[in-house]
């Protein structure tokens, strides 16, 4: 069976389905770039639609807040960069302000700089130790470095204080997921979808956790609320075509595979990556077992001329060993290779032992 992919990047957003609070209440923001530009993207990227400065005469207590609703509205249009600037400028004002810690802390998860977002949330837990969103951003932190008990730690003293938070409720769900308290993980994020239930975060999780514990319909059922809104959400075609992988509905899941991939023979250069290149291998396999087999020769002609002669030639020694000893061990795709190929399509135990790219 497919792999599901690894934690999506946060992605910029100028759609629908946006939640009320697009940045969310803690760890990196929701969503960046909500807002509209109407200026020509290479003025936008010079600064054509940022707000104005700051005027520096204004009260300390105010310029911090200046400062960061400026950055916000920078976050809105994409400029994490010039965001970070302002943010900076806000703990420069006040370096003991807890709100400018926490806000810079964000900003620089948000841009996946997860060392200098730590040392703001720590600056900032000094000053208030059982400020519950500083203790949620840094157990999101801390959950991707691996260190699950402390972020467990962090994540029971923040939803101590805020049970129904559904940043929080999601930050706790990964923890939880990542110690295989999956139905806890269920729990946390069918909280958090009642909370807020245009977060795609939260939906798109916990259609993850149903796909772990083999609750397919339920991943299904997810994912098709979410794509309803959001379609163009990858992460969400991704899951919902494992889970129809999963309960035989080989059609419907090409359906979202091409949603990603685009057609047969379609020139994208993300095929390149290993992650695209075993969704490609996964298609083929539909496409052979569907009886598809020009569609499903194309995967595998874009598959092999991706990974060139070296790939062809660990794919005849695979299919040496299967049991195919017709297939030359020459490096060439000829009409021996493809007739083995297509029978091992068409073969789980066959397929299963290819792991590609090959």
């Amino acid at each position: 069976m497919m792999r599901a992919a690894g934690l999506a990047l946060v992605v910029c957003l100028a759609g629908p389905a946006l939640a009320a609070d697009p940045m969310g209440s803690a760890g990196a923001f929701r969503s960046v770039g909500w807002a509209h530009c109407s200026a020509p993207l290479d003025d936008w990227k010079r600064g054509a639609c940022d707000p104005e400065p700051v005027d520096p005469s204004l009260p300390p207590a105010t310029l911090v807040r200046a400062h960061i609703e400026r950055a916000i509205v920078l976050v809105s249009r994409t400029r994490l960069e010039e965001a970070l600037k302002a943010a900076n400028a806000a703990v420069s004002t006040d370096p003991q302000s807890v709100e400018a810690l926490t806000f810079r802390g964000r900003v620089l998860a948000t841009m996946m700089k997860p060392q200098l977002a730590e040392r703001d949330y720590n600056a900032g837990l000094l000053l208030a130790p059982a400020d519950p969103v500083l203790l949620a951003s840094r157990a999101e932190l801390l959950v991707a470095q691996g260190e699950t008990q402390l972020a467990l730690r962090d994540i029971a003293a923040a939803a101590a204080e805020r049970p129904d938070d559904p940043d929080i409720l999601w930050i706790k769900a990964r923890i939880h997921m990542n110690l295989g308290k999956f139905e806890t993980a269920e729990r946390d994020l069918a909280r958090a979808i009642s909370r807020d239930p245009e977060d795609r975060r939260a939906w798109n999780l916990r259609a993850k956790v149903r796909l772990r514990v083999g609750n397919l319909a339920g991943a299904i059922e997810d994912t098709t609320a979410l794509l309803a809104s959001l379609p163009g959400d990858l992460s969400a075609r991704e899951t919902r075509a494992i889970a129809l992988i999963g309960l035989g509905r080989h059609a419907d899941a090409i359906g979202d595979l091409e949603a990603i991939l685009g057609p047969p023979g379609d020139q994208n250069p993300a095929h390149a990556m290993p992650h695209y290149r075993e969704l490609l291998f996964q298609r083929a396999i539909l496409f052979a077992q569907l009886g598809e087999r020009v569609k499903s020769d194309t995967d595998i002609g874009m598959l092999l001329r991706l990974g060139g002669k070296q790939a062809v030639l660990r794919l005849q020694l695979y299919l040496r060993k299967q049991g195919f000893p017709d297939v030359q061990i020459d490096g060439e795709r000829g009409s021996r290779l493809n007739e083995a190929l297509h029978a091992c399509l068409v073969n789980q135990a066959c397929t299963r032992g290819i792991n590609w790219p090959i």
